[in-house]
This record gives C-alpha cells, structure tokens and sequence, in this order.
C-alpha cells in the first residue's frame, strides 16, 4: 500500500461517497483552528461514506432478529356440503390450528449464521473507519504541506523585495546596469508566481479535507494547528506484523465470514431434515362435535438440500482462500509501509544534516558577496534558486516522513 496508491484511490472513494449527501449537508461544530485530533473525531462522526456503512451492521443486526423468531401459527376454517338452513347443523365446519416446528436446530443454526454476519460486517464497518482514518491524516497534512509551502514562498518573495530596493538604491548611483535591476525584478515574478501557485494549492487541500467531513461549503475558513516535525522511529518490522495479524479490521472480518460459511454449512445440512407441524382442530358435523388433531410431515425422498450443501461448502472453502489473499496482502502492506518510512527517514536525515545547512550557508554568503560586489548577478540568483529547492525538498520530506508513519499505523490496524 504506498502512500500514492492510497492518496489516489482512497480519498477519492470515500469523498465521492459521500457526494449525494453533501448538499443537504451542514457545518457543524468545525472550529477555527483544527487539531489532527478534532479533525479525525468530525471525520469519525459526519463522513457520510462511514455513516452509510454504519447503516449496513444496523440492516444485518435487523436480519438477525428475523433468524430468531419462530414461525407464526396457521388458522384454517373449511366449510363443506353447506345446503341452506341452519348454518352450525346442516355442514360440515372445520376449524383448525397448525405450527410448524423447525427440526435439527435450524432456528438456532439460522441465528448463528446471522449472528456471525453481523460481526464481520461490525468489523468491515471497523476496517472503513481504519480507511477514513488515513485519508483524514493524509489530507489534514497536505493542508500542513501546503501551508508550509505558502510561507517559504512568501519568505523569499519578501526576501526578493528587500533585494530589489538594495538594488535600485545602486542603480541610483550607478553601481549596477539596468539590466541587472531588471533580472531581479523578472525573478520576483517567478517566486511571486510559486506564491499564487502554493496558495491554490492551500485552498484545494482545504477543500479535500472538508470534503471528508461531509461539508459542501468550499468557503468555510479553518486553520491547522499541526506542523511538518520529524518523526520517532516506529518500530521493528516482526512487531508490527504481528500487530498486523492482531489488529486489522479487515482480517478480524474475513476471520467472521469464515465462521459464517461454516455455520452456513450446518445450517444447510440440517435443512436436509423437514420440518413438521402438528395440527389440531374442531369439527362440527351436521350437529355432532368433533376433535381434530395431526401431525404434517413432508418426505424427503428427492430433495435433501443436496444442493444448498455443496454450495455452502464451496463457498466456506472461498472464504478460506481470501483469508490467505488477505493474510498476505496485509503482511505485504506492512513490510512496504515499513521500508518506505526507513527510506523517507534516511532521506530527511541526509537533507537535515548536509544538504539544508549547507544551502543556507551558501545562500547567505552568495547575498554578502553579491551585495559588496564579489559576485555577478548569475551566482546570486544561482544561490537563490537552490535555496528555495532545498527548503522545498525539506518540507515535502518532512511530508513524506509523516504519511510514511500513518501509512504503518494503518499497514497494522490502528
């Protein structure tokens, strides 16, 4: 699961889920300034995509009430050789009562199946949520990327104002050429337009957090509180495949399927066994008075649900398989979240410890030079230019490092 497969797919679904019920959706209780931990709880509490799952356990919990409740009782009243006259005396007039009783443990065997369903959608509900989660943490923190890039744009544009007024005062007085000013001035322009540009950026970000809250309205103003800081390390690969195994929903559901298919298997096999209904009854016979009683028993001579077993069969050997595919497939998340968080912490490492300091260093002495004249304008921007790349780079490092570690949270469940 890398975190650009999860950023392209999962955000998308769960905003677009949750497209139908924007419009009738409302803001409510989103403060001005937002916690990772506010966000994650509004997420939790209004996504309509995790609300519409929600709705599923309650439909499965519906259907397991259904398995456990006994068949109703059947009523009969007949009339025969009714001839005119007295209505008691000159017919026969039955009326009868039956119940079916459902035999080898098939109303018990019915509510174990429902039973185990509710449980594994409880846990797909679970796995959605664990989904949500991610997605929140991914766009809380493009919002934090994305603001972050919006103050070092406007630092070097206020930088590049600062230099451009040193430098008229020397055209002034005849220390630089003309052109020189106005490769300055035509160089502010590109950092003035790396502004406008991160500042679209921070409004769309905005406006894809919001949408996992369920809200429409693309003008709600907010802040984040969280910042870009380096991460702890987070573990030793055999733990947290371990914790892997423990914890996912997804696994803990598919786990749920499998006792639902063998349950599905009994229950299969017990309807090989037919239901019987006793019956008993009165019967008035042209003025004589009668007691009725039976027992109807269907035989099964040619169906025995032989048909219902294999299916049930099959599909429990389904089941298994996906837990296998599923097994696998976590292990396999697990393992590329932990190697791309070891990457993306090594990448920072290099950066903060050589790269960064000297970039700025290079910086600040090609402005001295280029201020007493030891330098021509080409080296300057030159020092400029890749400044502004490295604290770039450092940012979206800092970035990557932190969906890097809910990538891992997420690879093992939590």
């Amino acid at each position: 699961m890398k975190t650009r497969q999860v950023g392209l797919y999962v955000i998308p679904l769960l905003i677009s889920v949750g497209t139908s019920a924007l419009a009738s959706s409302q803001v409510t209780d989103l403060p001005p300034t937002l916690s990772l931990a506010a966000a994650l709880e509004l997420a939790g509490r209004q996504n309509p995509g995790l609300q519409a799952d929600a709705t599923l356990q309650d439909a499965a919990r519906g259907d397991a009430i259904t398995a456990g409740l006994l068949p109703n009782p059947v009523s009969l009243v007949r009339s025969e050789g009714y001839s005119g006259g007295s209505f008691l005396d000159r017919q026969e007039l039955f009326i009868e009562v039956s119940q079916e009783i459902q035999t080898a443990g098939k109303r018990s065997r019915r509510t174990a199946v429902a039973d185990a369903n509710v449980r594994a959608i409880g846990a797909d509900v679970e796995n959605a949520s664990r989904l949500l989660r991610f997605a929140v943490k991914q766009a809380y923190y493009q919002v934090v990327l994305a603001k972050a890039e919006v103050e070092v744009a406007r630092d070097l544009l206020a930088n590049f104002d600062r230099i451009i007024s040193l430098n008229e005062e020397r055209f002034r007085v005849g220390e630089i050429s003309g052109g020189d000013l106005r490769r300055v001035q035509v160089e502010r322009f590109r950092v003035f337009d790396e502004v406008v540009g991160t500042e679209l950026n921070l409004k769309q970000a905005k406006i894809s957090l919001l949408g996992l809250f369920g809200i429409a309205d693309s003008t709600v103003e907010f802040d984040v509180t969280e910042a870009l800081v380096k991460r702890e390390p987070i573990g030793v690969l055999p733990s947290l495949r371990v914790e892997a195994m423990q914890t996912r929903p997804d696994l803990k559901a598919q786990r749920h399927r499998i006792t639902r298919a063998r349950e599905q298997i009994e229950f299969e096999q017990a309807l090989r066994f037919p239901n019987v209904s006793p019956f008993v009854g009165y019967k008035r016979d042209f003025g004589e008075n009668r007691v009725l009683f039976g027992l109807e028993v269907p035989l099964p001579l040619f169906n025995r649900n032989q048909g219902g077993i294999v299916r049930a069969t099959a599909e429990a050997e389904r089941e298994s398989f996906q837990r296998q595919r599923a097994e696998s497939q976590a292990l396999l998340e697990v393992d590329q979240a932990f190697n791309r968080f070891e990457a993306e912490r090594r990448r920072l490492e290099a950066l903060e410890s050589d790269y960064l300091p000297k970039a700025r260093e290079s910086r600040e002495i090609a402005e001295t030079a280029y201020q007493l004249g030891a330098i021509d304008l080409n080296a300057f921007l030159d020092a400029q230019r890749s400044f502004r790349e490295i604290r770039r780079l450092h940012n979206r490092s800092l970035y990557e490092l932190t969906i890097a570690a809910f990538q891992v949270e997420a690879a093992v469940g939590r």
